[in-house]
């Protein structure tokens, strides 16, 4: 039985562990923390495929969506994934006629709905453009309890989860490796480093190239809407979804870099924005809770997932919410079977040799 080390204890780790599990592997995962305690809590969890310019990298993400809906069967509706569909002009209004025609031969479905018809999908959205994107098929979810449920049947499979437990370095021993941390000294078969915006790091310590821009942002959570909203929205300063409990999550799309100080200035900008879009609920509507996070991302953008040379293997993506149940499943064959997987091929780490 292989003994498969998983630094990590993010969605994708999260995803990864369980399926090797379940395949019979033997898991550690190691979390410097605790599970989902990084991007994974500070998402706005949204299951996309939008805006997507690369053939191979949509069809991984409409894949992605597809696998998310058979998780959500598989837990029989205990990720509480929300279905809504979402409304999207983020884009130009002049770009909009342009995405809906790409999205649509990509195969993704993809509506351009009028102002009016806005207005019947969401009559309490203000400001309305004269037309938007409506994609009925994607949805959102709440990353960090989704990826403790993950969790938890991951050991139900068999898995050990080490939280608290950084990992301080990796080292070859004979066909496997040592990883070396909080935990002691732990000979294993083989490692997965799926440890977020600290990936690029770790790759550097085991002596591989894994250059990284991760990106900042914020969320805001706010009190009970009066009202139910039907999608998420997408608007060019501010997007927001309703959660089932009927508060609001709340996302700055160019937030930036946040310093000391300025946490509150931000949010509280994005609370009038918000506002601005939803009057009959402005009165009252008030910033519950403030969520700062860094989400990892490749300096290319795109997924990095399979070996750093012929040693380690890395799994590190924006966004890990969408891609996390396919690419566990990929790579978890990947590991398991030693067969290659055609999808991921495109998105190696050596392409930053």
């Amino acid at each position: 039985m292989k003994h498969i080390a998983i630094i990590g204890a993010g969605i994708i780790g999260a995803s990864i562990a369980r399926e090797l599990a379940i395949a019979g592997c033997r898991v550690s995962v190691f979390e410097a923390y605790e599970p989902a305690c990084g991007a994974s809590s500070r998402s706005m969890g949204w299951i996309n495929a939008s805006f997507v310019s690369r053939k191979d990298y949509y069809e991984m993400r409409l894949a992605a969506i597809q696998a998310h809906r058979e998780l959500d069967a598989e837990f029989n509706g205990a990720l509480e994934i929300q279905w809504t569909g979402s409304l999207n002009w983020e884009a130009r209004e002049g770009k909009l006629d342009e995405l809906a025609e790409e999205l649509g031969r990509f195969g993704h479905p993809v509506k351009l709905v009028s102002r009016d018809e806005l207005r019947t999908l969401e009559p309490e959205l203000a400001d309305l453009p004269p037309k938007a994107l409506l994609m009925e098929r994607e949805g959102t979810m709440e990353a960090g309890s989704v990826t403790r449920l993950l969790l938890r049947a991951a050991q139900d499979a068999g898995a050990t989860i080490l939280a608290g437990a950084p990992v301080s370095a990796i080292e070859r021993s004979g066909t496997g490796h040592v990883v070396i941390g909080a935990a002691g000294r732990i000979p294993v078969d083989d490692v997965i480093i799926a440890a977020g915006v600290m990936t690029g790091e770790l790759a550097d310590k085991c002596g591989g190239k894994l250059p990284m821009n991760n990106e900042p942002g914020v969320l805001i959570e706010t009190n009970e809407l009066p009202f139910r909203l039907q999608h998420t929205i997408w608007s060019p300063d501010v997007h927001f979804k309703q959660l089932p409990d009927g508060r609001a999550i709340c996302g700055n799309l160019y937030s930036g870099a946040v310093g000391d100080g300025e946490l509150e200035d931000v949010a509280q900008r994005m609370l009038e924005r918000m506002k601005q879009r939803l009057p009959n609920a402005a009165p009252g509507l008030k910033i519950e809770k403030v969520r700062y996070g860094v989400r990892p991302m490749p300096v290319d953008s795109y997924p990095a997932i399979g070996r750093l040379g012929s040693d380690v293997y890395v799994a590190v993506m924006h966004s890990g919410v969408t891609l996390g149940p396919l690419v566990g499943r990929l790579v978890a064959h990947e590991i398991a079977t030693g067969e290659p997987e055609k999808m991921l091929e495109p998105f190696r780490p050596s392409r930053f040799n």
